[in-house]
């Protein structure tokens, strides 16, 4: 996306913030240090949904608000926000598509004032259907497309900006019982863990022994077996508790520990 419009999509952001003056400066460079990073490393790529990449900006964002460092919070949130907004153009990866992205990316510069108001409209109802959530945030990335229509693009890319932006700063008190069912749930699990990781010590002295009483051949099939079933029910009983993966989640998100 042109830089013209990462610039605007963020002072129009920072607008709904209400945070003081000095920190626009630090949201808008870290909206635009992404294309720094390609400049200087053309093998970068970032017109393609990152998903891992964008949550691990979010998160980060959100880590720092919670803690109260502003700064930090703005300049993980300005690179997430900027790969989001140019995962909606068609990433230049063949002679076609280098046509189409250029296109685009050129036309999106070249904005009216009735883009302006278009763009504003967007980011306010981006604001307004916002909802504080790791969950919220999955929802806006899973519905990030490639776009054909520039005017499109320019929209969806501020809406989503902006919900996702209202998601990071927004409330920092975890909802009623979050605390609660996560300690019960992080109990319940470190039970579960324990038990696994005992039932896998078992299975690895027994295959252990087996393997002393029996030919090599043989041996080496059971060595083989009682090593790898145990790692493998290990990971299917510690890793299939969604229930608390999901609560923990939300809990991290809330800077619940």
């Amino acid at each position: 996306m042109h830089k013209r419009v990462h610039v605007y999509i963020a002072k129009e952001l920072f607008r709904k913030l209400s945070l003081p003056k000095d920190y626009e400066r630090i949201f808008v460079r870290a909206i635009v240090e992404p294309d720094n990073w390609r400049r200087r490393n053309p093998r970068r790529k970032h017109h393609y949904l990152q998903h891992s990449t964008i949550l691990g900006y979010v998160n980060g964002a959100r880590r720092a608000y919670i803690n109260g460092d502003i700064s930090a919070c703005l300049s993980c949130l300005g690179v997430a926000l900027h790969y989001i907004q140019d995962a909606f153009i068609p990433s230049p990866r063949t002679k076609k598509l280098r046509k189409i992205h250029a296109r685009l990316e050129g036309k999106t510069g070249l904005y009216k004032s009735e883009t302006l108001s278009m763009l504003r409209d967007a980011i306010n109802e981006g604001f307004m259907v916002s909802v504080s959530s790791p969950k919220f945030i999955e929802s806006v990335l899973l519905n990030i497309r490639w776009i054909y229509d520039e005017e499109e693009i320019l929209k969806r890319a501020a809406k989503a900006s902006a919900m996702v932006t209202a998601a990071v700063l927004g409330p920092k008190d975890p909802p009623s019982g979050l605390h609660e069912k996560y300690r019960m749930l992080k109990k319940e699990h470190d039970k579960r863990v324990l038990k696994a990781s005992i039932a896998s010590l078992i299975s690895l002295a027994t295959g252990s022994i087996l393997t002393l009483l029996f030919t090599d051949l043989f041996a080496l099939f059971l060595f083989i077996f009682f090593v790898t079933a145990p790692i493998l029910s290990f990971g299917m009983i510690v890793f299939s508790d969604k229930e608390f993966y999901e609560v923990k989640e939300e809990a991290d998100w809330y800077g619940i520990q």
